[in-house]
């Protein structure tokens, strides 16, 4: 009886982790060529569970310059780690235990920016991502690490603005409906600088600024935050920049009390 049960038990957990499922979303994703640099983004997925094929897709959204309608579908080209080259807006992949791949974004043309969503339909998967910048031969000039995030409604992005740097933000709404959102900054002793900034992101939109772009008339704090309230749940990252906007790195945001 008791071999049943612990069968049973057994069977019961195997159907649950085949039929995860797991979403996750890249806030930002860049490619192309602005000014003299071309960006790309790398992106990493695997499957960390021991049992259990991965399944699912990755699709990719682009901006829409006007913030309250819907972002655009995004057909964007990328190569694996084979080799092999698509172009779409949606990419399928299946993994077996342990198993992992790479995908990297080659797109010619002007920069393009946006966001991805990965979705399976079976198994569990995790990942990451890579900014990458280069000169106009090639070289590599600077990248960091993007990590994977899931939504949320009231968020902070840390500012360091010590030494001349700056922060630049980006922020989707992978939602359906319209996101009314409420910007703050504040300094390190958290009081508020300057008046609040209301803004719209459509369904499915994506925007970036540098923090500066977004507070005018106002001195931005050495260190700090900016402040994310939302009406419905939002993906966020952070990057900081050197005075030369030539090297950078990524300040992942952190989730606010409700």
């Amino acid at each position: 009886m008791k071999r049943a049960i612990l069968t049973l038990m057994w069977m019961f957990t195997a159907s649950v982790i085949a039929s995860a499922q797991t979403t996750f979303f890249y806030p930002h994703v860049v490619n192309g060529v602005l000014g003299a640099i071309t960006w790309k983004t790398t992106i990493f997925l695997a499957n960390t569970s021991t049992a259990g094929t991965a399944t699912g897709a990755i699709s990719f959204t682009q901006d829409n310059a006007d913030k309250i309608v819907s972002g655009s579908s995004w057909n964007i080209t990328l190569t694996d780690d084979t080799g092999a080259t698509l172009t779409s807006s949606l990419f399928t992949f299946s993994l077996p235990p342990g198993a992992s791949r790479k995908w990297v974004s080659t797109s010619p043309g002007g920069f393009v920016s946006g966001f991805a969503n990965v979705t399976t339909n079976s198994g569990i998967v995790n990942g990451t991502a890579i900014f990458s910048e280069f000169d106009t031969a090639g070289n590599l000039v600077g990248e960091a690490g993007v990590p994977s995030v899931t939504p949320s409604p009231r968020q902070a992005i840390l500012l360091d603005n010590i030494g001349r740097y700056s922060v630049g933000f980006a922020m989707a709404n992978p939602g359906t409906s319209v996101a009314n959102l409420t910007l703050t900054l504040l300094d390190s002793n958290g009081v508020q600088i300057g008046s609040l900034v209301t803004q719209t992101l459509g369904a499915g939109n994506h925007t970036q600024a540098f923090t500066s772009q977004i507070f005018t008339g106002v001195s931005q704090p050495p260190v700090g935050t900016m402040q994310i309230s939302s009406s419905t749940p939002l993906i966020s990252i952070a990057l900081r920049f050197d005075p030369t906007l030539s090297k950078f790195t990524t300040l992942p945001p952190v989730t606010l009390g409700q």
